[in-house]
């Protein structure tokens, strides 16, 4: 078909937008980037800059060469991490979703009653670090990097909400045909709301990765710290040590403290700039049609 100039207007329009808003999330990424390997007096005289007078790569070489055996292990440690809870996180997820999601299931409402009171009121920050310390006895294990933030609520009502768009035909035929909750749950719902299933994976990737807290309530041991709280430690030590030559004049040492910043920023989030693309094709795509037997 062709365009009419109306169209065209419009479509141009579109790009347009959508241009300035991909740039618009692109340039503080590229922002951060250049800074990283900006001079630290260029930075301080001159602040950000998207074109830096001149280029240093100090920051990185302290990543490098001061802590790099200590960097792989807290990438090693996050990484592990990040899989083991995510697709812990996932199978509990979806387990919840499709049981709240079963209409026949006469206990739903209470489930979900008991799944959104956590919602609203929460007990507070103690009670959670008792239960965790004195009764699950998670401190300087893995799992205390895990199981605290496997189940999300919001997550579960999400993928109810995938589970209850999918097309009941599918779910009474299998039933017709002797499957049972378990075959229908493995073999026809993970399957059909596997668009679902990798957008509660991503956030849950994003928050295992993210993630910080855990290790500073629960960690005591540094071979055990994952990558995002041994870059907190570092960061902490080096404005510690700035401030520290600041105030003695009689040391003339510059340490990259702000540069150093914007590269643990870009240590800590390349892996997940290099991953979604290439799950994001899977988000997009749709897997339910087609999926209604004839």
């Amino acid at each position: 078909m062709l365009r009419t100039k109306t169209d065209r207007i419009v479509m141009v329009i579109f790009y347009t937008v959508i241009a300035l808003f991909a740039f618009a999330c692109l340039y503080p990424i590229v922002l951060t980037f250049m800074t990283s390997i900006t001079d630290e007096q260029t930075l301080v005289r001159n602040g950000y800059q998207l074109f830096p007078e001149k280029f240093s790569l100090a920051a990185y070489n302290i990543i490098a060469t001061t802590m790099s055996s200590k960097v792989f292990s807290a990438y090693r440690i996050t990484v592990m991490v990040t899989v083991v809870g995510t697709c812990l996180s996932l199978f509990v997820t979806a387990s919840a979703g499709y049981v709240v999601s079963v209409r026949d299931f006469k206990h739903r409402n209470f489930i979900n009653m008991l799944l959104y009171i956590p919602m609203v009121f929460s007990a507070g920050l103690l009670p959670w670090y008792l239960v965790c310390t004195k009764y699950y006895h998670l401190t300087n294990t893995i799992w205390a990097l895990i199981l605290p933030p496997c189940l999300n609520v919001f997550n579960v009502f999400l993928m109810r909400n995938f589970f209850s768009s999918l097309p009941s035909a599918v779910f009474e035929s299998a039933r017709i045909d002797g499957a049972g909750h378990f075959r229908i749950f493995f073999l026809i719902a993970i399957p059909m709301a596997q668009v679902g299933i990798i957008t509660v994976g991503m956030l849950y990737a994003l928050s295992y990765w993210n993630d910080y807290y855990n290790a500073l309530m629960f960690i005591r041991k540094s071979n055990m710290y994952p990558m995002q709280y041994y870059l907190y430690n570092i960061l902490s030590n080096i404005q510690f040590a700035a401030r520290q030559s600041q105030s003695h004049t009689n040391y003339n040492i510059t340490i990259p403290s702000e540069t150093m910043k914007m590269a643990i920023i870009i240590v800590t989030i390349l892996p997940i700039l290099f991953l979604y693309p290439l799950i994001q094709r899977y988000i997009v795509k749709g897997v339910v049609v087609g999926a209604v037997k004839g």
